[in-house]
């Protein structure tokens, strides 16, 4: 039987088959590909995380300090080049990888890139290509 066993761990229980999986934050408003995309990162062993807009993205950054972000840009009300700037203001811009994600690049890659965003891919996108840059980018 090869079923992962929880392990106390400062009062909390983790799977051992937890411990090494890398956490990706996944920040889009277009529910159908968030559902795809975790799906296909939950099969390649990651652990998933989801939010619509910058603003939950924001919130699971604080609490759940991810491995790696992938980040839409165009998204209603707070987008993600609203995220990007609150991490900036804050100082954070940089600590986690960022991959932007998205169709409609209207500015220029490399200013994208200069702000601390670790690499960009344009929608639509193949899985192992993602997951490919994931683990390129991810510490």
């Amino acid at each position: 039987m090869n079923e992962a066993q929880p392990q106390p761990t400062n009062g909390r229980e983790k799977r051992i088959a937890d411990v090494d999986r890398k956490c990706v934050l996944v920040i889009d408003d277009d529910l159908p590909l968030r559902g795809m995309v975790a799906a296909a990162l939950r099969h390649h062993g990651f652990q998933v995380l989801l939010a619509g807009d910058g603003a939950e993205g924001q919130r699971a950054l604080n609490i759940h300090h991810p491995d790696v972000v992938l980040l839409d840009l165009a998204m209603p009300d707070v987008n993600g080049w609203d995220f990007l700037q609150r991490l900036q203001e804050t100082g954070r811009l940089g600590s986690v990888p960022i991959i932007v994600v998205s169709a409609h690049l209207r500015h220029d890659p490399q200013a994208i890139l200069q702000m601390g965003v670790k690499a960009i891919l344009p929608k639509p996108f193949n899985l192992p290509e993602l997951i490919d840059l994931i683990e390129h980018v991810s510490p």
